[in-house]
């Protein structure tokens, strides 16, 4: 009993929350975002080395597939009410593996496109599936802490696998690239295992938090049709601002390898190390942001949040007119601002997400809000490519102006605190 509570008293002066019977849970987001780390930092290097691609079309392919896959949520809204998150989960990551496996083999802009797609309909699923998991094992109270430690989490995997794929790039190349991603879809299929085994604890009450289990053959009763929920402008403000935030936060995965190695003609594994260095500030300091300004209103934290983006582009910007010698010294600090603009951002847009979804059946509020995720994440490789091929000062500027914008949408609506 002592040293439970003495676990349960580090676990809140850490601003985490009750990890009791969740080992096999953080096992399996530990694997899958390591493996992730691996690649997606390289992801357009990668098919710029092993197809005959132009930046510009390889953008374009994954844009359309994930315009494709913007739909899969809607389907996926109604599987959440009806079965277990964690199979949904689980088979989740079973596509996304066979979908980098299928990056194998790609070498045209069909191909590129199939692949793609099966790694988009995996990834929404997952996500979607995700907030429907923690809304059931955390209570409203517990939420933050919970977003915030799998922001943490998922970060940390990020960067040791960023650390692990900048190392292999240093030692074997660009050749070492289809290694990459064939571990990243081996990461996939051992997630996809742990969460099968994985049994979620009973609450307070005694009673299982394994999804729907007590209601096997149909949705939770009184869900909200469609009509009510695009009806409600509180989701609409949400998924509205979240879709910039979404572009914003691609710009580190899908512009700052290309930019480095073709604007700035540094070398790809300083990449790798920088997008370390954000995951590990996110893992360090990503609970500690949570609990300071978990009393603030949500909209006042997420225009911290604009501000910190806008703040990491404009010398972002700077680093096309800046000397040699200050590349780096100045690319950290915009890493870091960019770090703590995602850790303002993450979990407390979750958490407003979740809180304006009934607790009883939240599929179709997470599917729509998760609209923002899936057309976000598919502009960002097609827009951000075709803006930097314009000029280097040309995605910086935008995204800017989305920064603002996103501000601005935050000072509409009734003010909000980040846990109700």
């Amino acid at each position: 009993m002592r040293s439970q509570l003495t676990a349960s008293a580090w676990s809140q002066r850490l601003g985490l929350p009750a990890m009791t019977g969740t080992r096999g849970l953080v096992a399996a987001v530990a694997i899958d975002s390591t493996g992730s780390g691996l690649f997606v930092p390289f992801t357009l290097l990668y098919f710029l080395h092993t197809t005959p691609l132009s930046l510009t079309a390889i953008g374009g392919a994954l844009t359309l597939a994930g315009l494709i896959a913007v739909p899969v949520p809607f389907a996926t809204a109604l599987l959440i009410d009806r079965c277990r998150p964690k199979a949904m989960i689980a088979g989740a990551n079973l596509l996304s593996g066979a979908g980098f496996i299928a990056y194998l083999f790609a070498g045209s802009r069909p191909e590129l496109v199939v692949a793609a797609l099966a790694v988009n309909v995996g990834q929404r699923t997952f996500w979607t599936g995700t907030r429907a998991l923690i809304a059931q094992v955390a209570g409203p109270a517990d939420r933050p802490a919970w977003f915030a430690f799998q922001a943490m989490a998922l970060n940390a995997g990020y960067g040791i696998g960023a650390l692990l794929g900048s190392a292999a790039l240093g030692v074997g190349g660009q050749g070492s690239l289809r290694v990459l991603a064939a571990a990243n879809a081996l990461s996939f299929f051992a997630a996809a295992a742990l969460y099968l085994r994985w049994h979620p604890p009973a609450d307070a009450t005694g009673t299982r938090t394994s999804g729907t289990a007590d209601h096997p053959g149909g949705g939770q009763p009184g869900a909200p049709g469609y009509r009510a929920v695009l009806a409600d402008r509180r989701l609409w403000r949400v998924t509205g601002a979240n879709l910039i935030f979404v572009l914003c936060a691609s710009a580190l995965p899908v512009l700052l390898a290309v930019y480095l190695v073709d604007a700035l003609h540094q070398p790809a594994w300083l990449a790798g190390v920088m997008f370390a260095v954000n995951t590990f500030v996110i893992v360090a300091a990503q609970t500690t942001v949570t609990g300071r300004t978990r009393d603030r209103s949500a909209q006042r934290i997420l225009q911290l949040a604009g501000a910190a983006y806008a703040g990491s582009f404009v010398i972002s910007w700077a680093l096309s007119a800046a000397p040699g010698t200050m590349i780096v010294p100045l690319l950290l600090v915009a890493v870091l601002l960019f770090a703590l603009a995602q850790m303002l951002n993450g979990p407390m847009i979750n958490v407003l997400a979740v809180t304006i979804a009934p607790a009883a059946a939240p599929g179709r509020y997470l599917a729509v809000f998760q609209l923002s995720w899936s057309i976000g994440s598919a502009l960002a490789p097609a827009t951000l490519t075709w803006l930097l091929s314009r000029g280097t000062s040309w995605p910086w500027a935008v995204l800017i102006a989305l920064c603002a914008l996103a501000i601005a949408t935050f000072g509409l609506g009734p003010r909000e605190t980040g846990s109700r």
